[in-house]
């Protein structure tokens, strides 16, 4: 939020001119000032502000406190203060100026309801300066460019606003009548044919004339045709307008943007539903939540434009009509905008939602959860609309529309590990605060403090095993645990580089999963099973409040599973975005799974934690009886008789007062060394999996040395070996890991061009929503390094889910060098959603290439035209195997002896001999001793 420093208090900025608004009614009907917001809005608005009453007291000071209300506010478009009038740049080809445009279409609307407010001429002059620099606009000058007819239409709504609020209102009339600062501050009817013939009509003619833009780009674009619409007093483009917004019937495409379409109601008997019962969705939202919520936005935000004129649609058809069984826009087909924004609420608060993709044969996408959780509310326009302008009972007829009502922030509020001022230009529709009903009148809104992320506030049980419940004025969740375990989930979490907190109280150790969604419905095949984003130890904390932390998960909701012995409570209350500075987290310096001993050695392993909070407290659960820890170093020692071999799992706590990090290994013991030597083999290596020649010899030669001293050497030499031997199995790489499927996971294997590493785990994640990026390049490689070949079968490809035109003609080649090329595909990758069967050509099967290259060669015809040459590809697969390079040497030691490593100094030349099959691709060659030292020094590499 931009909150500059002000030496004025809000009462300060009050004048005693109360600026009257005159309420005009056109000959065609149209009430006016009628753009958004009607003269009795402003009326109310005015009088409450210059009252002190709540809630437009709070909105408006969040409103002062923002750039755009600044009485030396000057439009970013204009060329200078000496020169208010004429744009800096009058050609709106280009789409640098739509930035210019949404912000200077944002202070305009601000300076003109400042000088409504105020009665401070200052912000009237500043709102009119704005408007008559966009109308000095060259009206040929306007050239469609890639997103115009997504990101012009609501800023000219905003202009237009604006300017209904200036000529509905006179000049103050003192001094000199008519100027202010020897600026004309009269808005003339000449005023009204600029702005509109060389602004408003352009935008909308150039920009706006279509009907068939991709779902929300449709409804972005009709904010301006609705606005001049009536601005200009054209009840004919008004009509259009209208039905583009609730049906579009002249468009039929899946993509048709308007209230109809857009929020189908799938019958219970239709053949795409699985659920047994009839259901409002949102289409979009197969695509992602950030684009179906500015479908939400856009219908609330021009129901009121309509409402605001009085406007009634034909009940089915959508068309203005003042038939007796006409309706308001909430009214149209019976609460469809209600029931869409129910749907999307719920999901995106976290509640299991039904969707399926009306698409037919090809198509089994199922709902989204991109963007999920990503949901603020600090207007609550949809609720208060429905319930004091449709007098509808939101609660029974839209309970998560109520429910994010009762989450409703103020005009400050959290916005991640920041604070958000609701009045900022953007996608949303702010002004509705000057809307708000009578009604709301001495309503406090929430300060932003108690928008905090907590479970009282942004919580949802998820089943019976876990209930809101409040203490002492404090509301958080209380989970109740068993075997089979308890869901809730907390929206809003936003991104964040830190590790998050998480405020929890148990009487008994639990365990504690963060997921990215829930659990798949068992209706609904399509859906994917969640993917776990950290696995907590939650110890016993003695019912004390403790934070755990876990590690960001890059997702806006975080599903919480908690599984524990039956009877075991865990309390859940705040959670913050930023642990690593808010709180001080014991870590673990040492994170192993199991540690080995054997009978009649002494052992003291340090499980100690750092903190930079200070002290930390250490406690333990399943020792042996007599292993002992230190409860202030962490230090368990003990020494194991022959009675004691066997397993024992051992939970370390570290507790500073305010963090609780706990976690779980195992006590392996053995009744010698020869006998620890094999239970660590058992666990850490797989006779069954074959491994890369590299980390198998090393796994082999650590192994037999770690045997050889477990049978003659020392314990000193025995430990060290067997460290070795650990360091060698953790090092073990399987050659050819497989992924769920059964195909190759090249995952970590392979060196990308053009795509970085995330993209390649989004091709191998199993899910065609996630995606290696939309790349404006024909081609990426996939080198799988000089030790290494790949041969293949097969391969599959899937697109990223809902665009596979961006797919379309992708083949894949081989190479051994990186320059010559070889075609493997016999065919390339066809228009579809499915997974794709990429055969390789017969004559190529079982041929080893170092480099595979996936490259679009007959793509398909671009969705959006203003952007050609996108490719997006959402899952790769390889139906084939890595093999090794036949002599590849992978480390060579100069000799074995000190005194000769001391020899080689910087400067030598070393000869080195081999013997095996060529070509020897790779040589690391290892100086040890004293030469390592010199050639440190030395700056040798």
């Amino acid at each position: 939020a931009a909150t500059p420093a002000r030496a004025e208090t809000d009462a300060d900025l009050l004048t005693d001119h109360v600026v009257a608004i005159h309420e005009t009614v056109s000959d065609a009907g149209f009430v006016h000032p009628g753009v958004g917001l009607s003269a009795e809005d402003l009326r109310l608005a005015q009088e409450q502000v210059r009252s002190g009453v709540e809630p437009w007291a709070s909105y408006f000071a969040a409103m002062t406190e923002t750039d755009f209300a600044s009485t030396t506010y000057r439009a970013s478009n204009s060329v200078s203060a000496a020169e208010p009038d004429r744009p800096a740049d009058d050609r709106f080809d280009h789409g640098g100026l739509r930035g210019r445009e949404r912000n200077d279409s944002f202070g305009a609307l601000t300076q003109s309801l400042m000088w409504v407010m105020t009665g401070d001429e200052v912000y009237r002059k500043n709102a009119i300066q704005a408007l008559r620099t966009w109308s000095n606009m060259d009206p040929d000058g306007y050239v469609y460019f890639p997103d115009a007819h997504i990101h012009t239409g609501k800023p000219l709504s905003q202009f237009l606003m604006a300017a209904e609020i200036i000529r509905a209102t006179d000049p103050v009339g003192d001094d000199t009548p008519g100027e202010h600062d020897g600026y004309d501050v009269v808005w003339s009817e000449a005023d009204d044919e600029k702005l509109l013939g060389n602004f408003a009509e352009p935008i909308v003619e150039t920009f706006l004339h279509s009907n068939e833009h991709w779902m929300n780009q449709h409804n972005f674009g009709l904010y301006g045709r609705i606005a001049t619409a009536i601005y200009d007093d054209d009840p004919e483009a008004y009509a259009t307008g209208v039905e583009w917004l609730t049906v579009n019937a002249s468009y039929d495409g899946y993509d048709n943007g308007a209230m109809a379409p857009q929020m189908p109601y799938i019958e219970a008997d239709d053949p795409a539903n699985p659920y047994g019962h009839g259901f409002t969705q949102v289409r979009e939202m197969g695509r992602d939540q950030a684009h179906a919520e500015t479908n939400i936005d856009n219908y609330t935000a021009l129901a009121r434009f309509l409402d605001v004129q009085d406007t009634k649609v034909d009940p089915a058809a959508g068309t203005v009509s003042t038939a007796p069984d006409a309706v308001s826009a909430y009214d149209f087909l019976d609460h469809r905008l209600l029931e869409g924004a129910d749907a999307f609420y719920g999901f995106m608060m976290g509640a299991p939602t039904p969707w399926v993709d009306e698409r037919g044969e090809g198509w089994d996408g199922t709902i989204s959860q991109a963007y999920r959780g990503r949901v603020f509310n600090p207007l609550s326009e949809l609720y208060y609309q429905y319930t004091y302008e449709s007098g509808v009972d939101v609660a029974t007829e839209a309970p998560w529309v109520a429910e994010l009502h009762s989450r409703m922030d103020g005009p400050y509020y959290h916005y991640g590990s920041g604070t958000a001022n609701f009045w900022a230009p953007g996608d949303k529709s702010p002004e509705y605060w000057v809307a708000f009903p009578a009604d709301l009148a001495g309503t406090e809104p929430r300060p932003a403090e108690d928008t905090a992320l907590s479970f009282g506030r942004h919580g949802l049980p998820l089943d019976e095993g876990t209930e809101l419940v409040t203490e002492d004025g404090r509301t958080f969740a209380r989970a109740h645990l068993d075997e089979q375990g308890t869901t809730s989930v907390v929206s809003r979490m936003m991104f964040s580089d830190s590790r998050i907190g998480l405020l929890v109280r148990t009487d008994g150790p639990a365990v504690l999963e963060v997921l990215d969604k829930e659990e798949p419905s068992e209706l609904n095949e399509n859906e994917t099973e969640p993917d776990a984003l950290a696995t907590v130890e939650i110890p016993d904390t003695g019912g004390e409040w403790r934070y755990v932390t876990y590690p960001s998960g890059g997702v806006y909701t975080h599903f919480y599973r908690l599984t524990g012995a039956e009877g075991t409570t865990v309390d859940l209350d705040t959670v913050t975005l930023e642990a690593d500075t808010e709180l001080t987290a014991p870590r673990f310096e040492q994170t192993e799974d199991r540690h080995y001993l054997w009978a009649g050695a002494g052992f003291a392993i340090d499980l100690s934690a750092a903190d930079d909070g200070g002290q930390v407290a250490y406690a333990a659960s399943g020792l042996p009886a007599d292993a002992s820890l230190d409860p202030e170093t962490g230090t368990l020692t003990w020494e194991p008789s022959k009675g004691d071999r066997g397993r024992y799992e051992v939970q370390i706590v570290a507790d500073d007062g305010e963090t609780v990090t706990a976690r779980t290994f195992e006590l392996v013991v053995s009744k010698d060394e020869k006998k620890t030597v094999r239970a660590a083999v058992d666990d850490g290596h797989d006779e069954d999996e074959v491994y890369t020649t590299a980390s198998r010899e090393h796994f082999e030669t650590a192994l037999a040395e770690a045997e050889d001293a477990a049978r003659h050497g020392s314990d000193e030499d025995f430990r060290a070996a067997f460290a070795s031997l650990l360091a060698a199995m953790d090092g073990l790489e399987a050659l050819n890991p497989a992924l769920a499927d059964g195909t190759l996971d090249y995952s970590g294997m392979v060196a990308p061009t053009v795509i970085g590493a995330d993209a390649v785990a989004a091709l191998t994640d199993g899910d065609n929503t996630s995606h290696a990026g939309d790349l404006r390049v024909a081609s990426f490689v996939l080198d799988f390094g000089t030790r290494y070949r790949v041969t293949a079968e097969e391969f599959g490809l899937q697109a990223r889910f809902a665009f596979p035109m961006r797919s379309q003609g992708t083949n894949v080649y081989g190479s051994d060098d990186g320059t010559t090329w070889t075609l493997l595909t016999e065919h390339p990758s066809t228009e579809t959603n499915d997974m794709e069967t990429l055969p390789v050509a017969e004559e190529h099967r079982g041929k080893a290439f170092r480099y595979l290259r996936l490259q679009v060669d007959e793509p398909g015809i671009p969705i959006d035209p203003a952007y050609p040459g996108i490719w997006s590809i959402g899952e790769f697969r390889i139906d084939g195997e890595r093999s090794e390079v036949a002599g590849t040497v992978t480390d060579v030691s100069l000799a074995s002896d000190d005194a000769l490593r001391e020899r080689v100094t910087t400067g030598d030349t070393v000869a080195l001999e081999f013997s095996g099959p060529t070509p020897i691709d790779d040589v690391a060659v290892t100086i040890g001793g004293a030469a390592a030292e010199a050639a440190s020094e030395d700056g040798l590499s």
